[in-house]
């Protein structure tokens, strides 16, 4: 009977662990210190030898307490609907990203063998396909933020491998031989360290691009074209003063009609009488099927461009029920790629920010500026804009390029 109840305390102390030590890892890393989030993962295999659920509470706990920023968000951007649908939103896609862990110990027992380089591996490999399935592929990369991996991007390729390899030595360290064991002990140490005080700093802005911040809040109706008359001028201001780049948030003027359009005419023949003159306007381009496109419109030597997104917010743009007459979803789309002022751009709109599958299309292209616009007014008085920021700076470290944000809040 003592051993029973021993036994059962020993369960919850561990699971009771798990879930604070994700919970904490989370809490810490983000915003502030993304480093720390690929310590989560490097765990996985740890857990996993005390108890079958225990990777599965770790990513629970972690992703309640990066994600938390939800329930303020979404009673914000739904009003009517109360914070309890914030709390739902925010327990539910926590529990959705923490359910594939719930495999972590069936396939590690299929995978592993009895010699420590075989667990290495498998842990690696389970590591490594858990992680993407909950946080990088689709479908649950299109609602999968503050993913651990984001953690290990500034540092480049390496970090990201070295990684892997840390994640391996935990799950084999246990039957690792005495030198290997200290050899990946401290290169784990010697990761996260430089992950923490060492991470690459992102290229300065190129010279002559400006980003426009705004503190509109949410705009409805006449309140965009009020935006769009306030703005234009002020682009037309920077161009004169030497700006030959200008990047406006995301959404700034609202529906791309022909009343908004006619006030950012000024602008667009300025590009036409001035070579090298660019505005990047934050716009929701009508589509034939009632629907809208959030985009950047690129307005150069007298021409406009539509710079589509690829993946609007589900539920509050993107509407699966519904998905003709809202924002289109184009997951396996083309890569957002501009060439702006004769500069390779890559571009994030607002939520495709916080994710890893968009960002991902770049690789292997020779980008040279990363755009980032946002409109952030229902996530304000929470965590969220700085995650946001917090990303898009880990992408550009991980590229090698400067990062031009504009955001309203």
């Amino acid at each position: 009977m003592l051993l029973a109840v021993e036994k059962t305390m020993r369960k919850t102390v561990d699971l009771t662990a798990a879930f604070t030590a994700g919970a904490v890892i989370g809490a810490l890393a983000w915003p502030h210190l993304i480093g720390l989030a690929p310590l989560v993962l490097v765990a996985l295999p740890f857990w996993n030898r005390r108890h079958w659920a225990a990777p599965f509470l770790s990513m629970l706990g972690y992703h309640l307490a990066t994600t938390y920023g939800l329930i303020h968000g979404t009673d914000d951007f739904f009003p009517t609907a109360g914070v309890g649908l914030g709390i739902t939103f925010w327990t539910g896609s926590s529990l959705v990203f923490a359910l594939p862990y719930l495999l972590y110990r069936p396939l590690f027992r299929w995978l592993s063998g009895s010699a420590w380089w075989r667990k290495a591996g498998a842990a690696m490999a389970i590591t490594v396909l858990l992680s993407a399935v909950s946080t990088i592929l689709p479908p649950l990369g299109l609602i999968g933020w503050t993913s651990p991996w984001i953690g290990a991007l500034p540092g480049g390729w390496f970090t990201v491998i070295m990684t892997g390899m840390a994640v391996g030595w935990a799950g084999s360290v246990a039957d690792m031989p005495a030198f290997p064991a200290l050899w990946f002990a401290g290169a784990t140490l010697g990761l996260f360290v430089g992950l923490l005080f060492g991470v690459p700093r992102v290229p300065a802005l190129p010279a002559h691009w400006t980003a426009i911040d705004t503190r509109y809040g949410e705009l409805t109706g006449l309140s965009y074209v009020e935006a769009s008359m306030q703005m234009a001028p002020i682009v037309l201001r920077d161009f004169r003063h030497g700006s030959r780049v200008v990047l406006t948030p995301e959404s700034i003027a609202g529906p791309w009609l022909p009343g908004t359009r006619a006030i950012w005419q000024p602008v667009l023949h300025y590009t036409a009488t001035h070579k090298g003159k660019v505005a990047l306007i934050g716009a929701d381009i009508p589509l034939r099927d009632g629907g809208y496109e959030d985009a950047l419109v690129q307005m150069q030597d007298g021409h406009e461009t539509i710079l589509p997104d690829r993946i609007p917010v589900p539920f509050s743009m993107w509407h699966p029920w519904r998905p003709r007459a809202s924002f289109p979803m184009r997951v396996f789309g083309k890569p957002e790629l501009a060439t702006v002022n004769g500069k390779q751009a890559g571009y994030l709109i607002c939520y495709e920010q916080l994710l890893m599958w968009p960002a991902l299309g770049f690789i292997g292209h020779h980008l040279q500026v990363l755009l980032a616009p946002a409109n952030d007014w229902w996530a304000d008085g929470t965590d969220i804009p700085a995650i946001q920021a917090a990303s898009a700076r880990a992408w550009g470290a991980f590229f090698g390029l400067p990062v031009v944000r504009a955001v309203n809040q």
